[in-house]
């Protein structure tokens, strides 16, 4: 009797594990991550975390950079976080550019929970579509990084004692994200060189991390993106969020409007979409490994780059397979939520997994294993012919 209650506990336990609670695989092609921190009304970000169709939250944005602020960046989560005076004060000399938020009382408390309960990957997200930040040389980059692993990533004794921010601490709890994204919409008049050398400095940091930390990017859709290009190139980033939604020419929306009947094994009709081109741009650089997402806006009021939950269904289909897809983005978590069509990235979210199981989409084994499939099947039914003779 006990043996059978333990079995039942366990079996519980897995079924918990894999329908309450979404838990990001590296590996996995099913993967949402879902933006948030500027909804308009926003919900707070344990809301989020608790949808099990949710695996990966970007959180934005630090939308200043130390050198258009008092010498500390500037942060901004839409309404959860007091604003006003409730900063940080910077080293510099001018306290009315002090924008690093010091009262966030809900985020504060949601991230561990959102860690440790509910498995999600929270990475902060760095740049946006403004143009309050600027980053250039090398020496700044990597003094930025440092600031940044100082005050989000791992709590040390050393920062602490110079009393610098742990914007995401609690009075008993030590916070530290997952990791960083990289989403710079604004030239660098260095070519690059200092988000170069950032996205460096925080590689190195991660190598002395107990956790393993994530570095994405978020470039538009446009290949070789003029902004991120360069940076992508050069250091290795683990996901791409490639923003299929400003960009008319390499939108999702063209895949679709070209691709009305496509079905799977058949061929696409041209139309500008730069997922392939964004593959074989990555090959070859330090970024070769990288999980590629498909961004796509939350609703329909996104300028016309909006995909119904049928239409992303045919696009998804159409790139299931490639080895580097590793799932889909969405900007953002509020309108999603209030699509009003239904809770869009549960829609996404469920279009990935039908497309993972039994009855989805059947991605080609490599050969090898083929093969070994092929021969495994001969030789069951040899033996089962066997067994029939001697009966």
């Amino acid at each position: 009797m006990s043996s059978l209650r333990f079995l039942f506990d366990i079996l519980f336990l897995l079924n918990f594990l894999s329908f309450g609670h979404a838990t990001y695989d590296s590996n996995s092609k099913t993967n949402l991550a879902l933006h948030w921190g500027q909804g308009g009304g926003q919900q707070r970000l344990l809301h989020f975390c608790e949808q099990s169709t949710v695996d990966i939250i970007p959180i934005g944005f630090i939308h200043i950079f130390p050198q258009q602020g008092n010498g500390f960046p500037g942060s901004n989560f839409g309404n959860q976080c007091w604003g006003g005076t409730f900063v940080y004060p910077g080293p510099g000399p001018d306290p009315s550019k002090d924008q690093l938020q010091s009262s966030c009382p809900q985020l504060v408390a949601d991230i561990p929970v959102c860690q440790n309960v509910h498995g999600k990957k929270i990475i902060l997200s760095l740049g946006g579509g403004t143009n309050t930040y600027q980053l250039s040389g090398a020496a700044n980059g990597e003094a930025f990084a440092d600031f940044l692993w100082g005050a989000f990533g791992p709590r040390t004794s050393e920062w602490v004692a110079r009393g610098l921010p742990r914007p995401f601490d609690s009075v008993d709890t030590t916070v530290e994200v997952d990791g960083f994204d990289f989403d710079i919409e604004i030239p660098s008049p260095d070519n690059q060189a200092g988000y170069i050398a950032m996205a460096s400095r925080l590689r190195q940091h991660f190598t002395t991390a107990s956790k393993t930390y994530i570095l994405t990017g978020a470039p538009q859709c446009v290949v070789i993106d003029a902004n991120m290009g360069a940076l992508i190139s050069q250091v290795q980033f683990d996901i791409i969020f490639v923003q299929y939604y400003n960009t008319p020419q390499c939108s999702a929306r063209n895949w679709v409007n070209a691709n009305t009947n496509f079905t799977m094994g058949g061929a696409e009709k041209a139309n500008g979409f730069t997922y392939n081109t964004w593959s074989t741009f990555l090959s070859g650089t330090a970024s070769a490994n990288a999980k590629l997402y498909i961004g796509v806006p939350g609703a329909p009021d996104a300028g016309g780059f909006y995909l119904s939950p049928d239409e992303i269904s045919r696009l998804i289909k159409a790139y299931f397979c490639k080895d580097n897809f590793g799932g889909v983005m969405i900007w953002e978590a509020t309108s999603a939520e209030n699509n009003p069509q239904g809770v869009y990235y549960s829609a996404v979210k469920n279009i990935l997994t039908g497309f993972s199981g039994d009855g989805g989409v059947q991605c080609q084994a490599p050969r090898g294993i083929e093969a070994g499939a092929q021969r495994f099947r001969r030789e069951r039914r040899v033996i089962r012919s066997i067994h029939h003779h001697r009966l």
